[in-house]
């Protein structure tokens, strides 16, 4: 397969060759238990403690702060419920950004049946947390603010310094939790500076393996387990650890992060060649937003539903999406989308682009002459 044809990275990315080389042998070889006395056992556990530490000094945190998790679902799972479930912590509201991941949404409403007064908190139509709202909402009541840091359709920077601010001066004691899933490795997560407590990460979506992620405690915060037996993950997640899955989901969250900062003044090149190249189609409808990331470009072609679009670019080789890979097979148009005021026919014909480290801007020579073609055949239909 062309991974420069491929541009639906924000569902999922390859995993590094070589990455995937390094780790196979805790498969082969290093199978061991990571709580088992023999060898194996002993070579396992130092594996995982040397992924924990690697992931804990990209972000700064103490190795103690990371708690491997299945991947970013279960981590928002974690994270919202988890300290729901705590007697420690005082309020009983749930704050989420109108535009989260169902993980985090359908989490709060679980919630919700079990007697959390959940808000959701508006968006701008350029698709970031509408500051004068949200500042609004908090009082002492507040007992978790969740937002993500990237939206993983629109591809939007939240502003989650300015949110971090208002929390420690309206309700210092709430919790705030960052779903970080598509801006890990990508842009600067301040942890300290944006006072966020805990981070949400998926080893997927920076070219590691499927079925593997973190919940990340920047700050002792009270949380309860999910998952009970063993006492594994300092007792906060227990279950045999991942191990395979943790050593190459930090392996490849290192990588991927150099090769992010190699390619930041190519990135935004690339980004702004897309934008140029889809702006020579006055039918197409291109969002745009001053908080943009160039990782992610969104448009629509109404009245052609969105599917009708992602076929004849597949048939060009273009792997794309229609948004939300967790809501693609869902005929209703996306709630991110709703949410930042795209009107319905808008919305159930937008297309998202979404590139990686393999996306360069030599592999534009070929890729958009093919969708050149996919749209000549769509604008006869």
């Amino acid at each position: 397969m062309d991974l420069e044809f491929y541009l639906d990275n924000a569902a999922t990315t390859p995993i590094h060759a070589d990455v995937l080389e390094e780790a196979l042998p805790l498969l082969r070889e290093e199978f061991g238990n990571p709580s088992s006395p023999h060898p194996h056992g002993i070579n396992a556990h130092r594996a995982l403690k040397r992924a924990r530490e690697r992931l804990a000094r990209m972000l700064g945190a103490p190795p103690g702060a990371v708690t491997f998790t299945s991947g970013g679902t279960e981590s928002d799972n974690f994270a919202l419920k988890g300290v729901f479930a705590s007697r420690r912590l005082k309020g009983d509201r749930l704050l989420v950004s109108a535009i989260e991941h169902p993980a985090v949404l359908e989490s709060a409403r679980a919630l919700e049946g079990a007697g959390v007064r959940v808000e959701r908190i508006p968006v701008t139509h350029q698709g970031t947390v509408e500051m004068g709202a949200f500042e609004r909402m908090l009082d002492g009541q507040v007992r978790l603010v969740s937002c993500m840091a990237v939206n993983n359709e629109l591809g939007t920077l939240q502003p989650l310094r300015e949110m971090g601010r208002v929390i420690a001066e309206r309700c210092p004691r709430a919790v705030f939790h960052v779903d970080a899933a598509q801006a890990f490795t990508k842009s600067a997560l301040d942890w300290r500076g944006a006072r966020i407590d805990l981070l949400s990460l998926s080893a997927h979506k920076v070219h590691g393996p499927k079925g593997a992620g973190a919940l990340v405690r920047c700050r002792p915060v009270a949380i309860e387990p999910m998952m009970h037996g063993g006492g594994h993950e300092a007792g906060l997640r227990s279950g045999t650890e991942h191990v395979f899955g943790a050593v190459a989901f930090s392996l490849s969250a290192e990588r991927t992060a150099a090769l992010h900062a190699e390619q930041r003044k190519a990135r935004a090149e690339y980004h702004g060649r897309w934008l140029d190249f889809l702006a020579e189609f006055p039918r197409l409808r291109v969002f745009r937003s001053p908080a943009e990331t160039p990782f992610v470009v969104h448009f629509s072609f109404p009245p052609l539903p969105g599917e009708v679009v992602l076929h004849h670019l597949e048939q060009e080789g273009l792997l794309v999406s229609t948004g939300s890979a967790c809501s693609s097979r869902k005929v209703e148009p996306s709630h991110v989308l709703l949410a930042v005021g795209m009107a319905e026919q808008e919305a159930v014909s937008s297309i998202r682009l979404s590139f990686s480290v393999y996306n360069t801007l030599k592999g534009l020579e070929s890729v958009f002459p093919a969708f050149r073609r996919a749209l000549a055949k769509l604008a006869r239909l």
